[in-house]
């Protein structure tokens, strides 16, 4: 009996967080196969999508076989610092804009010039940001899968029930405090997730607060310790008056970013954050309709959120086969029949003609993504420079271990900021 391998990968692929690999199942390969690896972060959504365009791909072109790999995103930097340490990266690597620097800088991806000149990557309908964004140290390392910023998702029926009429676009830190009140007292549903150990919200208020970029030339922190303790102290005003989850339920989930654990997801609570692109995958995981609006915006502060690429797509160091892997790549991004699949799962896309061809079959849940990305341009503010490295450990510290301290009550939100800020002073510092 036969079967479609990449039909039933689909199939079982559906859990972010575990390794899924297209070679695993072993079958025979023909000596002129040549074949490589796409490793990406995923959830279940993305997953499905992204496995059936690698099978496009191979149907489309005899002699390549693209084998996936999927982690959910908790998991996937440290199955490939791994693979680095191991020599044995996948071909073909997702990297995120805040940790691209760090990657480039070790030396593990694979510089993409010599490949746009010699037309084995097409970036000519991809928007000259895009490409500026996917350039550092003066060469081009990223290929934009997609454009987004961070989004308040929030539960249609919810807010209806409660009576609540707010601009989510504009609204404040004290409108967000009003509306999960009013939902609150519906019973059932807190009003909203609590982001006192989420390391990105942070990085929003520091913004609002006149630090859009938040680490100074030395590759140090520029805010002061003043703002984590404000920071801190919003939120426990918001837990402490019913707004939020408990304390323990947050901790719970400090650190962990898949989709079925958010509030909105579980039903804990009517408002969640994440990424705009994460808006399709949000609503695959719902029966109820959800909407998007900005994060909430502190009164009289400056713009929080910017926009930039959602993921890229980037050649590894250790890529057996370049060319394959290149010509993989440039599809994945310019293919209409690929980019179709694709759709807006992983942001806007940055292809003028894709954007064109998605536009008329869009979703339900892809057009709230569109409308919201509309929605927002006169309300962000500039793309910060690309983190330094350390950034992503400073990241670990503050979710998984100062913010949690917090939460449960183990230190004093004063004392837990200054070791915070203490301890990533010390990562960073030995990081550069």
């Amino acid at each position: 009996m036969s079967f479609n391998r990449r039909r039933f990968l689909i199939g079982t692929a559906g859990t972010a967080g575990s390794l899924a690999l297209a070679s695993s199942l072993a079958l025979p390969a023909f000596a002129q196969d040549r074949r490589i690896r796409h490793f990406w972060w995923g959830n279940p959504e993305r997953d499905k999508r992204t496995f059936a365009v690698i099978d496009i791909f191979n149907k489309k072109t005899p002699g390549i076989v693209v084998e996936g790999e999927t982690l959910g995103f908790n998991d996937y930097f440290t199955k490939l610092t791994t693979q680095i340490a191991g020599g044995n990266m996948p071909d073909v690597i997702q990297m995120g804009y805040g940790v691209m620097l760090e990657y480039v800088d070790k030396g593990t991806l694979k510089p993409l010039d010599e490949a746009v000149t010699a037309g084995k990557i097409d970036t000519s309908k991809i928007d000259k940001s895009a490409v500026a964004a996917g350039t550092f140290r003066g060469k081009f390392y990223g290929l934009s899968i997609g454009a987004n910023s961070m989004a308040t998702m929030y539960n249609t029926r919810l807010f209806k029930e409660a009576g609540i009429d707010v601009d989510p676009i504009t609204w404040t830190y004290d409108d967000l405090k009003a509306v999960a009140l009013k939902i609150g007292a519906k019973g059932g549903a807190k009003g909203t997730d609590d982001l006192t150990a989420d390391w990105g919200a942070f990085g929003v208020y520091c913004a609002q607060r006149g630090f859009p970029n938040q680490y100074n030339e030395q590759g140090q922190f520029a805010f002061g310790t003043d703002i984590l303790v404000d920071y801190w102290k919003l939120w426990k005003d918001l837990r402490d008056a019913g707004c939020t989850p408990s304390a323990e339920d947050t901790a719970s989930v400090a650190g962990i970013s898949d989709l079925d654990k958010t509030g909105i997801v579980t039903g804990k609570s009517a408002i969640s954050y994440a990424w705009s692109n994460q808006i399709v995958g949000t609503q695959a995981l719902m029966q109820d309709k959800l909407a998007a609006g900005m994060r909430p915006h502190l009164k009289d502060g400056k713009p929080g959120q910017s926009i930039q690429p959602s993921q890229f797509i980037c050649l590894s160091r250790d890529s057996k086969d370049d060319d394959a892997g290149l010509a993989y790549m440039s599809a994945f991004v310019n293919d209409p029949e690929m980019t179709a699949i694709l759709g807006l799962e992983r942001g806007i896309p940055s292809q003028s003609d894709v954007r064109a061809a998605l536009q008329p079959s869009l979703t339900e849940a892809e057009a709230i993504s569109v409308a919201y990305f509309d929605a927002i341009q006169p309300h962000i503010g500039p793309l910060a420079p690309p983190p330094p490295a350390g950034n992503r450990e400073c990241e670990e510290a503050f979710e998984t271990r100062s913010a949690v301290a917090v939460l449960l009550g183990q230190a004093p939100i004063e004392d837990a900021a200054q070791q915070f800020m203490d301890e990533a002073a010390t990562i960073l510092k030995r990081a550069q």
